[in-house]
């Protein structure tokens, strides 16, 4: 019989009357005894992690859950301010993801992943191969005025978490082709400019995504996943300093329209 929208199919998880079973896994099994980024990459690739490839996925969401006063927590303090509830406040700041903020990183993938595929060398000429395709993306996105996404940060001159995650995936065995080729596009960029333009978080975490074996469009909910947390706290954080009515001060609001032509009488 032909299956209708009443009818539900997944490979994901099942409740038991006694249990949940996830992935062929059950879940009071692993209760205690398997950490946050073994379970996420096990819900997320349907696959047990190394303990290397859970201890990286778990360097990446402990690098991106906080970040200070940003688009997403200045829109969740604002939702606090004007009396909203909590999960309103998080699902506005979540909401601020996108191509510009926190988001760029599935876009990263897609290219460097298309970049990879066309690598058909092994061993040392891989390498070498990885290289020269670097080189090749600076000169024709320099050629074109293009800008490279994911390297720069508007705060930071390096981004202190990208080395930090870079050295966590070569010492737990996840750096791959991935991570070579971001690494060997900073340094042409590097030569190329005359300046080093460091990889941001955007970027690592995009290679680093590809090397784990995941799939691009995890980038922006790898993201998102820890960053709620952080929204929470933000939301509390406004809600106890009594904030409310957050807005743009007029003196900050410039009229651009045109000035008074009539009254209506």
């Amino acid at each position: 019989m032909a299956s209708t929208t009443d009818d539900w199919s997944t490979n994901i998880a099942e409740v038991r009357d006694d249990d949940v079973l996830i992935r062929g896994h059950l879940l009071t099994s692993m209760i205690g005894k398997c950490s946050f980024g073994e379970l996420a990459y096990l819900l997320i690739s349907g696959r047990w992690p190394t303990k290397g490839q859970a201890h990286v996925l778990e360097a990446i969401m402990v690098s991106v859950m906080e970040h200070g006063i940003s688009p997403t927590t200045t829109v969740t303090r604002m939702m606090a301010s004007y009396g909203n509830p909590i999960q309103v406040g998080i699902a506005a700041g979540m909401l601020t993801i996108g191509d510009h903020h926190g988001g760029a990183g599935e876009q990263i993938a897609g290219w460097l992943r298309e970049a990879i595929a066309g690598v058909q060398s092994t061993g040392v000429d891989r390498r070498d191969e990885i290289r020269t395709k670097a080189r090749s993306i600076v000169t024709e996105r320099r050629a074109a005025r293009e800008p490279i996404e994911g390297f720069g940060h508007p705060h930071h001159d390096v981004d202190p978490r990208a080395p930090l995650l870079i050295r966590i995936a070569n010492e737990y065995g996840v750096y791959g082709d991935y991570c070579l080729l971001l690494e060997s596009i900073e340094a042409e960029l590097e030569a190329a400019v005359g300046r080093r333009i460091a990889t941001n978080i955007d970027g690592v975490s995009a290679a680093l995504l590809l090397d784990l074996g995941l799939d691009p469009r995890l980038a922006r909910p790898i993201l998102m996943a820890p960053r709620t947390l952080s929204l929470a706290a933000h939301f509390i954080e406004e809600q106890d300093q009594g904030q409310k009515w957050r807005h743009v001060p007029g003196s900050q609001v410039t009229y651009t329209g045109p000035q008074l032509l009539s009254t209506i009488e």
